[in-house]
């Protein structure tokens, strides 16, 4: 089947319905049409591409089967780490997303192609970029806080060393990448987690994705930061709340306490007569404000422990 975005070429949603579909073809249809454009050669292919893309879009089966390569087509091949979006293999079963020939002019217009010409053979030895990857990193939530630095596996396709990226050692195919001229491999990145980054932020490593083909550039690698529950602290905003048991004496009396913040540990003051439910707010002790050196507040909530206990 054609690779074609037959959606673009009608200029119609992915989810547009079968009226729509065929209300946008026909005003198409109008302004491409062979007789309204003194039967050039390039209306004729034009209208052509059109009748295509309607053929197929107007067929629900037709359809559904054109919608599954084409989410085949744009999927990819997890790492070693959990990832996210589509897991289905697409080029030899692993990466995805932007694979551009270098050198070649943007494609606009409705049909794919620049003002509506029939599209040029693909040259396989013309330089290509490799696949943007995305994977999601579990980090621990001090880091995501206040920033640092992590070691990140994952893997991406290379190029196969043992027929230098060509796919042929002699006349025969190569035994090492089976004649696709690159091979997975695993890679290992520091990545340095900006202070305070937000929850489920995507940090883009450029040129850490997938090796470009015939000297085309590498793609990118895209980070989802993922943090990991802290079993004291929660987050809000910059704030950092955390909840302490003090005895019945201490809350009473008051007195010194030693707390744990996210990164010392801190001698409190607490209150005499202090009760379950109140708050102290240490300044300057939360997350990291704005990926910088400022820094939100640490919140106590005390909770006095049952004497009977």
């Amino acid at each position: 089947m054609s690779q074609r975005d037959y959606y673009k070429i009608l200029g119609v949603a992915k989810d547009a319905k079968p009226g729509e579909i065929k209300k946008s073809y026909r005003e198409r249809a109008k302004i491409f049409h062979p007789d309204a454009n003194k039967g050039t050669k390039k209306s004729e292919n034009q209208f052509k591409v059109l009748s295509e893309a309607y053929s197929v879009l107007s067929n629900t089966k037709k359809r559904k089967e054109y919608d599954r390569k084409r989410s085949q087509k744009g999927s990819y091949k997890r790492g070693p780490s959990k990832g996210w979006g589509s897991s289905e293999s697409d080029r030899w079963g692993y990466g995805f997303g932007n694979q551009e020939s270098q050198g070649r002019p943007r494609q606009d217009g409705p049909f794919g192609q620049t003002a509506a010409e029939d599209p040029q053979p693909h040259n396989p030895n013309a330089p290509t970029r490799g696949f943007d990857l995305q994977f999601m990193a579990d980090v621990d939530f001090a880091t995501v806080a206040l920033g640092g630095t992590i070691s990140y596996n994952y893997e991406k396709y290379v190029r196969c060393e043992n027929c230098e990226g060509t796919g042929e050692t002699g006349e025969k195919t190569c035994a090492e990448c089976g004649g696709k001229r690159q091979i997975v491999k695993e890679a290992n990145l520091d990545v340095k987690i900006p202070p305070g980054v937000a929850d489920q932020y995507v940090l883009r490593l450029q040129n850490e994705g997938g090796e470009g083909m015939n000297d085309g550039p590498p793609g990118d690698l895209f980070l989802k930061i993922c943090t990991k529950p802290h079993p004291i602290f929660k987050r809000k905003k910059n704030d950092i709340y955390m909840e302490v048991q003090i005895p019945p004496e201490l809350a009473e009396n008051g007195g010194p306490l030693d707390v744990e913040t996210l990164d010392t540990v801190k001698t409190i003051e607490v209150e005499e007569s202090t009760l379950t439910g109140e708050e102290l707010r240490i300044p300057k002790n939360g997350a990291a404000i704005l990926w910088g050196k400022k820094r939100g507040d640490l919140i106590i909530k005390f909770a006095i422990m049952d004497s009977k206990i």
